[in-house]
C-alpha cells in the first residue's frame, strides 16, 4: 500500500495559513492531515519564499549546472537541505541530499552528467564481435572451437540432470517410497 498522499493547493493554503494566523500549530495541523510535521514546515518555508505558486511546486528536470550551483551554494552559505530547497524552489529536500552525495562522492563532473533510473540493457542476445584480422583457416578454426564448445556445455548439463536424478531415485528409495512402474 501506498503511504505517500498528496494534498491539494487548498489543502497546503489552509494549514499554511493556519498555522501562519497562529489558529494551530504546526504539529496539530500535521496530525489532522496525517502527514509529518516536516512537511507542514516545508510548505511553510516555500509559501514564505514564492508565495501561493510555492505550494504548487512539481517535480521535474534539473540541469547539470543548476544542480551545481544548489549544491555549492548550499555549501558556501551553510544552509540546511529546508533552506535550500525552499530558496531554489525544489519540491523535495530528498532531491538536494541525492545532489550533495553524488558532489562529495564523485564530485562536480558526476552531478553535470548524472543520470536517473537504470541503465538500458538489451533484451536480445549480444552480439558476438567479429575480429576481421583472422584468416579463412584460423575462422573455420574458431568456429568450430565454439561448435565444440557448445556441445560440452549440452553434454555437462545433460551430466548434471542425470545426476540429479539418480540421487532422488536414491533418496526415495532410501525413504522406502518406491516409484510405481509406469504402465506404458
Amino acid at each position: 500500500m501506498d503511504k505517500r498522499i498528496k494534498y491539494s493547493l487548498k489543502q497546503k493554503l489552509a494549514a499554511v495559513v493556519a498555522v501562519e494566523k497562529g489558529n494551530e500549530s504546526i504539529h496539530s495541523v500535521a496530525n489532522r492531515l496525517g502527514c509529518s510535521r516536516s512537511n507542514v514546515r516545508q510548505w511553510i518555508g516555500h509559501y514564505k519564499q514564492h508565495g501561493k505558486a510555492g505550494l504548487n511546486l512539481h517535480v521535474g528536470r534539473y540541469s547539470g549546472d543548476f544542480k551545481v550551483d544548489v549544491v555549492q551554494h548550499m555549501l558556501n552559505n551553510r544552509l540546511s537541505l529546508v533552506k535550500t530547497s525552499t530558496l531554489f524552489g525544489i519540491p523535495n529536500i530528498s532531491t538536494v541530499y541525492s545532489w550533495l552525495k553524488i558532489y562529495e562522492g564523485k564530485g562536480i563532473s558526476a552531478l553535470m552528467h548524472e543520470s536517473r533510473g537504470r541503465k538500458k540493457q538489451s533484451m536480445g542476445r549480444k552480439k558476438q564481435k567479429t575480429d576481421t584480422n583472422l584468416t579463412t583457416t584460423e575462422a573455420q578454426e574458431l568456429a568450430a572451437l565454439k561448435a565444440e564448445v557448445e556441445w560440452l556445455r549440452a553434454e555437462n548439463a545433460l551430466l548434471k540432470k542425470l545426476d540429479a536424478l539418480i540421487q532422488e531415485e536414491e533418496a526415495r528409495i532410501q525413504r522406502g517410497i518406491q516409484q510405481k512402474p509406469s504402465r506404458n
